[in-house]
């Protein structure tokens, strides 16, 4: 380990480094990261930043397609940012605009996936024509290729002479990442072909477009100031997307295994297929992207893994007695609620198998879901649900509509059935108007109201029906305000409406719970599930796995993270499984654990989940969660204080953690202390700390614990030898470990 001052003089370059990668200045990132490396053979920050310099004035490396020969120069940053952002969304627009003042495009490790995309063809094409006619070719195209990254909130990183690099997860993250930037890619393959068309009849050219996906860990930061040079990423993960796309057929998307395993239950794929790629020495794995699933799998649970649920016999119970007076034929509105992964989907699963015992296998059961990409989407989650209940696609016309619902399955009388063809065809027709004026007008709003009164009501009247609304917290406004109009419906007739989402007050599904329970408490029941208790998380895990001799601290740790959470849970258990940990027996058909583990990393999919919950923090207290994440799992408000940055308003932006109920307070004396609502929430946290900044916090850790308890610093020496030891002091983690 370097010394004190030699450590001074490395981070002194590695500023210099990172100034110099802002500026794209690659011989001296070069120069400078060698001068780390004579000073510290092992340094990772330098090795890394050596090997994109080697690569040569792109983070992206070789992998990036260089512009054709004759393309256009890039215009100034201004017209840049102009032309990215008349295909921006206003609210997305808000939403990155808000990034960069939160600080979410500052320098941080995370999980990203990455979409490259490019014009083939291109660079015989622009041989064979004037520059300003190949110009216009690709000003033409840019469009069909960036619109659909930010239709599911992408981020445009970079603009090349026929190409483009989007990222999804930087600076904005979603838990579902993977497949919004692979339905973009989809979009854009199919989207282009008309133009493909009209390039051919104008210019007598064939070129087409294809699209390489990679997901994986990098290191994002800001190297410009506008939204087209704000954004670049460094790392092994990026070089492999760029090399997907190289290794794509026209008018395909390829993407790597890594991104295959997270969204594999949603897609249908043609592979694997070995590719290789520079600087590996064994071949990867690639899929092509068919198309998406008309029903899509469950991206949660492991094949071979299942079990009965667990701890939710009372509010099975309570709802079970909803359903009864249902069939009774009282209707009902119901809120289930209940943070990501505690089981909401999977206690609907069970009461559909009531109803059906209650009222038989045909008794109506209708499920709609929120997508969380369809969240400006006027009555997304109504035509979504509809659309995927009944296999209707977005260019079907009436008649098919008509044709489709007739042959769905159920016996619903003709006029019935009528009725919902009306409602479905106001609804479409009201969509494809929404840029209209008559899109927001009180008629056209009436004439839905009265489409989906008339629908719902003939079908209660046939039979009592259940609606549920799944994943309510990603509905759009305008669908919740259509639900909330028609809950006078629901004292007429046997219709249960049934609301599923998570206890988010600033989401439009927290006015369905606010509207019901003010306005309709008589026929309203709510639902909040709990973290399951440690009996029955012991149960859980017991259940999935059929075992229940594990080695030791293995299923302690497990339990321990997942803190009461069934999805995380399994998906610890999965991620064992991957791994090799857990393995199935000479039989095949039991689970056995053979092997110990002091460290279970956070699934990515999990990571990716609480990473975009702590986005959606404000600057300063998405700093102070990080700083907080350094000192542990709970802190004391002395030591966060010795700690934090100047300027930031400490004790506002631990109410604002509070409300947004990541962290809670512990105790009061003989200290104030606060402690992380989930340790995965703090592991996510720090995971986002770059390297360097890790070991500044550690040492000011260290620093103020000695500082605050000089009196009782061999009870604390354990975590200043910690501390010590993660800022690099060699010297002081001795001292306090052999104390």
């Amino acid at each position: 380990m370097p010394s004190e001052r030699i450590q001074r003089q490395i981070d002194r370059l590695l500023d210099e480094t990172e100034e110099a990668i802002s500026n794209q200045e690659w011989d001296l990132v070069g120069e400078r990261a060698r001068s780390v490396l004579r000073l510290d053979p092992d340094n990772q920050d330098a090795l890394s930043y050596l090997a994109a310099a080697e690569r040569d004035a792109t983070p992206a490396g070789d992998a990036v397609s260089p512009p054709a020969p004759t393309a256009a120069p890039e215009p100034e940053p201004d017209a840049s940012r102009a032309r990215l952002e008349q295909y921006i969304p206003k609210e997305l627009l808000a939403k990155l605009e808000g990034a960069r003042r939160t600080g979410a495009s500052s320098g941080e490790r995370r999980v990203v996936t990455m979409l490259f995309c490019d014009v083939t063809g291109s660079t015989s094409a622009a041989e064979s024509l004037d520059p300003e006619e190949w110009s216009e070719i690709m000003n033409g195209a840019f469009e069909h290729l960036i619109s659909p990254v930010y239709r599911y909130e992408g981020t445009v990183a970079r603009l090349m002479g026929d190409a483009i690099l989007a990222f999804f997860g930087a600076p904005i993250a979603h838990e579902d990442d993977p497949q919004r930037a692979v339905l973009a890619g989809l979009d854009i393959v199919e989207g282009i072909r008309s133009y493909q068309a009209e390039v051919k009849t104008r210019w007598g050219l064939d070129f087409g477009v294809r699209v390489g996906i990679n997901t994986g860990l990098v290191v994002v930061g800001e190297v410009g100031s506008d939204l087209r040079v704000e954004y670049t990423a460094m790392g092994d993960a990026i070089n492999l997307a760029a090399r997907m796309e190289q290794t794509a057929q026209t008018g395909s998307v390829q993407i790597s295994a890594d991104t295959h395993d997270l969204i594999a239950p949603l897609f249908e794929f043609e592979g694997p297929e070995s590719i290789q790629v520079k600087g590996k020495s064994e071949p990867v794995s690639a899929y092509r992207v068919l198309f998406e699933k008309a029903e899509p799998g469950s991206l949660r649970g492991f094949e071979g893994l299942s079990t009965p649920l667990v701890g939710r016999d009372s509010e099975i119970s309570e709802l079970r007695w909803v359903l009864e007076r249902l069939q009774d034929g009282r209707g009902a509105v119901v809120c289930l609620m209940g943070e990501a992964g505690l089981g909401k989907s999977s206690l609907l699963n069970e009461l559909q198998d009531e109803w059906h015992k209650i009222a038989g296998d045909e008794a109506p059961w209708i499920e709609n879901r929120g997508v969380s990409y369809n969240t400006t989407r006027p009555y997304g989650l109504f035509s979504h649900g509809t659309q995927q209940s009944i296999g209707i696609t977005d260019g079907d016309s009436i008649e098919t509509v008509r044709a489709k619902i007739a042959a769905a399955p159920g016996n619903l009388p003709s006029d019935v059935k009528e009725k919902v063809v009306h409602a479905i065809g106001v609804l479409l027709a009201l969509e494809t108007a929404s840029d209209g004026p008559q899109a927001n007008g009180e008629s056209a709003q009436r004439e839905l109201y009265d489409a989906f009164h008339g629908a719902w009501r003939a079908l209660a009247a046939c039979s009592p029906t259940v609606i549920v609304m799944d994943d309510l917290h990603w509905a759009d406004p305008a669908s919740v305000q259509l639900m909330i109009d028609l809950f006078p419906l629901l004292e007429e007739v046997p219709l249960l409406l049934l609301c599923s989402f998570r206890p988010e007050r600033q989401s439009p599904a927290w006015r369905v719970k606010q509207a019901a329970e003010t306005e309709y408490p008589h026929i309203y029941t709510e639902v909040s599930l709990t973290a399951l208790s440690d009996d029955d998380s012991e149960r859980l895990f017991e259940n999935l796995l059929g075992i229940s001799e594990m080695p030791p601290r293995l299923q302690q740790s497990v339990l321990e993270k997942a803190d009461g959470n069934p999805f995380f849970i399994e998906e610890f258990i999965r991620t064992l499984i991957d791994t090799g940990v857990i393995t199935r027996d000479e039989t095949g058909t039991s689970w056995r654990a053979d092997t110990d583990v002091s460290e279970i990393s956070i699934p990515e999919n999990l990571l990716a989940l609480l990473t975009s919950r702590i986005d959606r923090l404000e600057e300063d207290a998405r700093r102070t969660l990080q700083l907080c994440s350094v000192i542990g799992r709970s802190f004391y408000h002395g030591v966060l204080e010795q700690i934090s940055d100047t300027g930031i308003v400490l004790d506002r932006q631990l109410n604002s953690l509070q409300r947004a109920e990541l962290i809670r307070e512990a105790a009061r004396v003989p200290e104030l202390e606060y402690i992380f609502q989930h340790d995965l929430t703090r592991e996510a946290a720090y995971n986002s700390i770059l390297l360097r900044e890790r070991r500044e916090y550690h040492l000011r850790v260290g620093e103020a614990v000695e500082k605050l308890f000089n009196d009782r610093l061999e009870e604390n020496a354990h975590l200043l030898a910690h501390h010590f030891h993660q800022g690099g002091d060699d010297e002081r983690a001795l001292k306090y470990s052999v104390l």
